[in-house]
């Protein structure tokens, strides 16, 4: 009785890693929409870096 509650606790243990891993610990700091464009800047919350992405609408 005791191994399906070992296996079901080690398949959670399992997904939970597998989902912590693929996940991108970002931050959006500023987003501006405009007609004629846009600007989203966003921090990555374990190093600090911090992307711009600058959308020029034409």
């Amino acid at each position: 009785m005791k191994h399906p509650i070992k296996a079901l606790g080690l398949l959670f243990a399992a997904s939970s890693l597998l989902a912590s891993v693929g996940c991108d610990r970002k931050e959006k700091v500023l987003d501006v929409k405009t007609p004629g464009g846009g600007i989203e800047i966003e921090r990555d919350k374990k190093t600090g870096d911090v992307d711009i992405k600058v959308e020029e609408k034409r």
